[in-house]
């Protein structure tokens, strides 16, 4: 586990009285101090697909509306969890109230957030108790929304919960210690559903087109407009490979098509007017790209339920074959770097589980893969393989940011350590360049891209590269030549 929560299950068991219902613990007030403990606990995603643009305008939108204690406090993520539970009540066939009923409580009782209290009794965004279902279940937005409905209709039966007012409802539900929390809240709660009820029969997949945006050697600032890569509007998830002599190969996952490619060419740095069709699997949703110094080609794509696939570009022929190089189901992320020596080392981040790694080596992949982070709450990753042979890593960790940590050339892992703890940044790309400098873009939805960067033996510094709050993904390269490549996805929806 990451630094930050290795002292979370001490916490988490000292805070159990803090979310208990007065059968269960002595009450506790809610003050400052409870908040405080509940903010050191680790966050899971509400949307197992994490924050999108979408949320983030959101979130923009309900900072200038709300007026309790989620005034200009609204992010990204916490949109994603309410989006969650007005998304389970609009799919159950319930009406606005009863999602003005479940945001309330999910206000006073999380402030929004899905927190894993550990060996807590009371996790998730209702922090409900043990008897309500399992660890995993409650974790479960959607899951634990509807058994919150579940309760909702048995103590309220005929819909006699569609009148009355909101707090005492929730009362009845929740059996607080303090009753009259939850008035409070209702008005900011229905100010959060008038936005999200309008947006739940609309398809919410992220997908747009795809930009660049180039700094060049030498340069103190970014290009000032970003470049067209790909016009597609049903793009989903983009990488990027780069080889020595500059050439620039942006593969993109275009919904229920599968996966193209565009090669940028390193004498008129232009992109190629047609795309090429790689993969026809429809169902892939993330992949990850690399380069050898002779100009082989990797792509890795993450198929759900069935793993990861690694397809092989020679450099002498043209010609692409493919295997599937891990069968994990639940993989949700991958990254991959190439060494000097020409290793290539694929990671995958699985859920509930951490982050794994496999070498790949004269054509043939090792045995088994190493465990190189055991934090169960990773959603996105980067990996970067620098001239002097250390290999790193960028982990994005569920609510809590992005964590950084190297394996030196005597193949040791660092532990890791946060390089930026905003909690909305919703994925992450990652590059090094020749001068040994790493860079890792953030994707910031509501607010654009973010490219924190370090020199060697210096700090990290941090640019804000393009405002688009629509952005939704990323891929970074950088190239033999010094400049650094950065692209950005922009959500049509």
């Amino acid at each position: 586990m990451h630094k930050r929560f290795l002292a979370t299950v001490t916490l988490a068991v000292a805070a159990t009285s803090l979310f208990g219902t007065v059968a269960d613990a002595a009450p506790v007030d809610p003050s400052v101090n409870d908040r405080i403990a509940q903010a050191a606990l680790p966050k899971v995603p509400c949307d197992p697909k994490g924050s999108n643009s979408r949320d983030g305008q959101l979130a923009n939108t309900l900072n200038g509306q709300l007026t309790e204690e989620l005034k200009n406090a609204m992010n990204a993520y916490r949109v994603s969890c309410a989006r969650m539970i007005v998304d389970a009540v609009h799919d159950r066939g319930l009406t606005e109230r009863a999602a003005v009923i479940a945001v309330t409580t999910a206000i006073v009782e999380t402030t929004l957030q899905n927190f894993d209290g550990g060996d807590a009794t009371s996790v998730g965004l209702f922090q409900q108790q043990k008897w309500w279902g399992t660890r995993e279940q409650r974790l479960n937005a959607t899951w634990t929304t509807n058994r919150f409905l579940n309760e909702m209709e048995k103590l309220y039966p005929n819909e006699s919960w569609k009148a009355g007012a909101i707090g005492p409802i929730c009362q009845k539900i929740q059996v607080s210690a303090y009753p009259d929390r939850y008035g409070v809240q209702a008005a900011d709660a229905q100010r959060i559903v008038n936005l999200l009820w309008e947006d739940a029969p609309v398809d919410r997949t992220a997908r747009g087109p795809l930009f660049n945006r180039t700094k060049w050697s030498g340069s103190a600032g970014w290009d000032a407009s970003a470049v067209a890569v790909d016009g597609n509007a049903n793009i989903t998830d983009t990488a990027v490979a780069s080889i020595p002599n500059s050439s620039m190969y942006a593969f993109n996952v275009v919904k229920g098509s599968g996966v193209w490619y565009r090669l940028r060419d390193p004498k008129t740095r232009k992109w190629v007017a047609e795309a090429t069709q790689l993969d026809t699997n429809p169902n892939i949703s993330a992949i990850a790209a690399a380069g050898e110094n002779d100009g082989t080609l990797h792509l890795f794509t993450v198929v759900p339920g069935a793993g990861v696939f690694h397809k092989i570009r020679n450099a002498s022929t043209g010609v692409w074959t493919s295997r599937q190089v891990d069968t994990n189901p639940y993989t949700v992320a991958v990254a991959a770097a190439v060494l000097p020596d020409d290793t290539l080392h694929l990671f995958t981040a699985v859920a509930g589980s951490g982050v794994w790694t496999r070498e790949f080596k004269n054509g043939v992949w090792a045995a088994a893969a190493n465990q190189v982070d055991t934090n169960p709450y990773i959603t996105s990753i980067g990996a970067v393989g620098l001239p002097d042979g250390t290999l790193n890593l960028f982990n994005l960790v569920s609510g809590s940011g992005i964590w950084f940590k190297s394996r030196n050339v005597s193949k040791q892992w660092g532990g890791s350590d946060p390089i930026d703890l905003n909690d909305s940044i919703s994925s992450l790309s990652a590059a090094g360049l020749p001068n040994g400098s790493l860079h890792v873009t953030a994707v910031v939805p509501g607010s654009g891209l973010w490219v924190r960067s370090k020199a060697a033996g210096a700090t990290w510094t941090n640019e804000h590269v393009d405002t688009n709050g629509k952005i939704f993904g990323s891929y970074t390269a950088g190239l033999n030549e010094g400049t650094l490549q950065v692209g950005a996805l922009v959500n049509v929806n």
